[in-house]
C-alpha cells in the first residue's frame, strides 16, 4: 500500500508545474491569437481620435490585427472534421465467429457512449484542443447519477443505472512527471481543476468525513486567477478551490494503478485505479523532442502573424498621417474660388503656381505583407488553399480518387487524431465489461443479443478477439461503398441467396437497417448465436420453426473445420446432437409430405387423351388413354414438390443426405439417443405446420 503525504504530493505538484510553465503560459496564449487577441495591451480608440482631433497622438499607437491564424487553425480543424473520423470494432480474426460477436457487441456499446456523450459536438471540441491548444485529452469516468431511474434506496432516493462520461480536460491543466521524456514514459499525471467550495464539502462528506472540519475559509483563502479556456482570458475565482488528482499508470509499483485526490491542506480519498484501468488519454499535435509535450500550428504561424500585423499597422499609420494631399504655396500667393462648371470646379491663383503633394496609401508596404501572408500558408502546407481549383466533373471512381488525393496533405494529423479515438474507445471497452450489467447490456445490444453477454465478457483485453481501427464516415468513403456494393449485387445479385444478399444490403451505408432485413437474415444470426453458445458448452434445443436445411449445412460446416477436433469431447457431442436433432426433423418433415401424398386421385374434369396408349380389357383393342384433367393437374403437383424437395436434399451435405435418406442419424454410433419426448415435440410441430 502506497503512502503519500500532503508533502509529497505538493512539491511533485509544484515541480510538474515548474517543468512545463513554458509550454503552459505558450499553449493558453494559442488561445488568444486564435480569438485575434493579439496584443497583451489594448491601444487607444484612434478612430474616436481622428473624428474629434484629427489626428492621432503621438504616443499612441496604431495595432491592426488581420487574423490569419484563426482562418489557418480553421482550414485544419475541417480538413480533420470533413473526413468525419470514426472508430470501429472489427474481429481479430475474420473466421473466428466468437470474434465477430464480440466485434458486434462492442460496436453496440460504442455507439451508446458516443449518443449519451453527444459525440458530434464534443469531438469538435477535442480536435478544436488538438489543432489550437496542440494537444487533445478526454478522462473516462463512469457516473453513476446519469442514466434512466431503475430503482430507489431506502430514503426514496432515485437510483440510475449509471453512464459513461468522457470529459474534455485542458492540456495546461495536467501536469506531468518531470523525469519523462516521452509521453509514453510518463508514469504519472496530476488534473487540476476549481471546484465550487460547496460542491468540495459535499464531495469530502462521502469519501473523506473525518476532514470536514478542515474545510475553512483558508481553502480558499485567495480569489484564484486561473485561465479560463471558455472566455479565452485569464479572470478571478472567487469561492472555489483548487482540486488535484494524482493518477498513477498501471507498472511494477503498482500493478492496478493508483489514485490520489487532494488539496493543499489534506487528502480526500486514495486507492487504487477501478479495474486497473489508466482514465487518461491523450495525443499531441507536433511532438517537442526529449518532451512529452506537443506544440500546435500556432506556433508556426505565429512570427509571420507578427509581421502581417506591423506591415498592416504602418501601412494604417502612413494613410492616417500622410494619407490627405497636401498643397505647397509660395509666400504672396493666394487662392481664390473660381466659379463652377459642370463637373469642373475652378480655383483662381496669383503668383507662383502652387505646388501639389500627392497623398501616401502605404501601398509600398502592401507587396512585403502578401509576400509574408503566402510564406505563411507555404509554412504550414496549406500553399494549395490559395489556388484556383477547377471543377469537379468526371467518372465517379475518378473523382473519388482525386478527392482522396486531396486529403493526403493532412494524413499525418488525422492518423495522430484517429490514434486518439482509438485508445479512448479502447479503454471505454475494457470498462464496459466491469461496469455495464446484464441489463444495460440488453438495452445496449438488444434482446437478440442476450445469450452473447457471456462472450462479450470473456473478451480478452489484449486485442487477441477485438480490435479498434479508425474509420472514416465521410461522403467520399460512403461514397466508394456503395459503388463496390452495388457493382457485386449488379453481377453476382442473382446467385445469391436470400440471407447473403440481406448482409449485404445491411452492409450498405444508407441500407443498414436491421429491422428492415432482419428476415433475410434471420437464419444467420440465429445459426451464429447457437455456434457461439455450444462453443461455450451451452446446449441449444432446436426450434420447430427453425430452417433445418440452413441449420444442417451451417453446423457440418463448423464440424469441419480444423479447429472443432480441439475442442471438449462434451462441446462435440452437443454440436452432433443438435445436427441428429434437425436432420430427424427434416426426415420427418419428408415424411409427412410422403403420407399426404397418399390417398384418393381426384377423377373429377372433363377427360383428355395423353400421348400414351393401353390394351382396353373390355374392348380387347388397343387405344388411347383417357384421364380426367384433375387427375393429371394432381400428378403434375406431386411431381413438382417432389422436384423441389429433391433440390433442397441435394444442397445438403453428402453425409446428411445419407442420414435423411437411411432413416438413421447422422454419427449414430457416437451419439446419446434422443428422448422421445423431442421426437414427439418434433412430430407435433411439423403436423402443425401442415407438413
Amino acid at each position: 500500500m502506497p503512502k503519500f503525504t500532503i508533502q509529497k504530493l505538493k512539491r511533485m505538484y509544484s515541480n510538474a508545474k515548474d517543468c512545463d510553465e513554458r509550454t503552459f503560459a505558450e499553449q493558453r496564449t494559442n488561445i488568444l491569437l486564435r480569438s485575434g487577441d493579439h496584443y497583451n495591451r489594448r491601444s487607444k480608440n484612434y478612430p474616436e481620435d481622428l473624428r474629434v482631433r484629427g489626428n492621432v497622438n503621438k504616443q499612441d499607437k496604431i495595432r491592426l490585427v488581420k487574423n490569419h491564424i484563426h482562418r489557418i487553425t480553421n482550414l485544419f480543424i475541417n480538413s480533420i472534421l470533413e473526413g468525419n473520423p470514426s472508430i470501429e470494432a472489427v474481429p481479430f480474426n475474420d473466421n473466428e465467429l466468437s470474434d465477430v460477436k464480440n466485434a458486434e457487441m462492442s460496436n453496440a456499446v460504442l455507439r451508446w457512449v458516443k449518443n449519451t456523450n453527444d459525440w458530434s459536438r464534443k469531438q469538435e471540441k477535442l480536435v478544436h484542443d488538438f489543432i489550437v491548444i496542440g494537444e487533445t485529452w478526454a478522462k473516462i469516468r463512469f457516473d453513476y447519477s446519469k442514466g434512466p431511474v431503475v430503482a430507489q434506496d431506502e430514503k426514496g432516493n432515485p437510483v440510475r443505472s449509471g453512464e459513461f462520461v468522457v470529459d474534455r480536460v485542458f492540456a495546461f491543466d495536467l501536469k506531468r512527471d518531470p523525469s519523462a521524456r516521452e509521453a509514453s514514459e510518463c508514469q504519472w499525471w496530476i488534473h487540476e481543476q476549481m471546484v465550487d467550495i460547496d460542491e468540495l464539502r459535499e464531495t469530502v462528506k462521502e469519501l473523506s468525513p473525518e476532514n470536514v472540519e478542515k474545510i475553512t475559509p483558508s481553502v480558499a483563502k485567495a480569489n484564484y486567477k486561473i485561465f479560463d479556456g471558455n472566455a479565452g482570458a485569464y479572470s478571478d475565482m472567487k469561492n472555489q478551490a483548487a482540486v488535484k488528482e494524482l493518477f498513477y499508470k498501471p507498472n511494477t509499483r503498482y500493478p492496478e494503478g493508483y489514485y490520489v485526490m487532494f488539496v493543499d491542506e489534506f487528502i480526500i480519498t486514495e486507492g487504487e485505479l477501478p479495474f486497473g484501468i489508466f482514465p487518461l488519454v491523450g495525443e499531441g499535435f507536433d511532438e517537442m523532442t526529449t518532451s512529452p509535450r506537443h506544440t500546435s500550428i500556432i506556433k508556426v504561424c505565429r512570427p509571420y502573424q507578427v509581421e502581417i500585423n506591423r506591415a498592416s499597422s504602418k501601412q494604417a499609420e502612413h494613410q492616417i498621417t500622410l494619407g490627405d494631399d497636401k498643397v505647397f504655396i509660395q509666400k504672396g500667393t493666394k487662392l481664390s474660388s473660381g466659379g463652377l462648371l459642370n463637373g469642373v470646379r475652378a480655383i483662381q491663383y496669383t503668383g507662383a503656381i502652387p505646388i501639389i503633394q500627392p497623398g501616401r496609401t502605404g501601398e509600398h508596404l502592401a507587396p512585403y505583407g502578401q509576400a509574408q501572408v503566402a510564406e505563411m500558408y507555404e509554412a504550414c502546407g496549406l500553399s494549395a488553399i490559395l489556388e484556383d481549383k477547377a471543377a469537379q466533373t468526371g467518372d465517379p471512381f475518378q473523382l473519388l480518387f482525386r478527392s482522396m488525393k486531396e486529403k493526403k496533405r493532412f494524413v499525418k494529423y488525422v492518423g495522430k487524431y484517429e490514434r486518439f479515438e482509438v485508445e479512448l474507445f479502447n479503454k471505454v471497452i475494457q470498462m464496459a465489461k466491469a461496469y455495464l450489467d446484464d441489463g444495460h447490456m440488453i438495452k445496449v445490444a438488444g434482446r437478440s443479443e442476450a445469450v452473447n453477454i457471456p462472450e462479450f465478457r470473456r473478451m480478452d483485453d489484449a486485442g487477441f478477439q477485438v480490435k479498434v481501427i479508425p474509420q472514416s464516415g465521410d461522403v467520399e468513403t460512403k461514397f466508394g461503398k456503395i459503388l463496390s456494393l452495388t457493382q457485386v449485387m449488379q453481377y453476382a445479385g442473382g446467385s445469391l441467396s436470400p440471407d447473403q444478399l440481406g448482409n449485404i444490403i445491411k452492409e450498405l451505408p444508407t441500407g443498414n437497417k436491421d429491422q428492415a432485413f432482419s428476415s433475410l437474415t434471420a437464419d444467420s444470426d440465429n445459426a451464429k448465436n447457437d455456434i457461439l453458445a455450444m462453443d461455450r458448452g451451452e446446449p441449444v434445443q432446436i426450434n420447430p420453426y427453425d430452417n433445418h436445411n440452413f441449420f444442417i449445412q451451417s453446423i457440418t460446416h463448423r464440424i469441419k473445420k480444423s479447429d472443432f477436433r480441439f475442442l471438449d469431447p462434451q462441446i462435440q457431442d452437443l454440436y452432433f446432437q443438435k445436427l441428429a436433432q434437425h436432420e430427424l426433423a427434416l426426415q420427418q418433415q419428408m415424411q409427412a409430405i410422403q403420407q399426404q401424398s397418399m390417398g384418393m386421385v381426384p377423377s373429377g374434369g372433363f377427360l383428355t387423351t395423353v400421348n400414351a396408349s393401353w390394351n382396353n380389357p373390355a374392348t380387347g383393342r388397343v387405344e388411347r388413354i383417357k384421364v380426367p384433367s384433375e387427375a393429371i393437374k394432381w400428378l403434375v403437383d406431386k411431381l413438382n414438390g417432389q422436384g423441389a424437395f429433391a433440390a433442397e436434399m441435394a444442397a445438403l451435405p453428402p453425409e446428411s443426405q445419407a442420414s435423411i435418406a437411411g432413416g438413421a442419424p447422422a454419427e449414430e454410433s457416437s451419439l446419446p439417443p434422443i428422448s422421445q419426448s423431442q421426437t414427439e415435440g418434433a412430430m407435433t410441430a411439423a403436423e402443425s405446420q401442415g407438413v
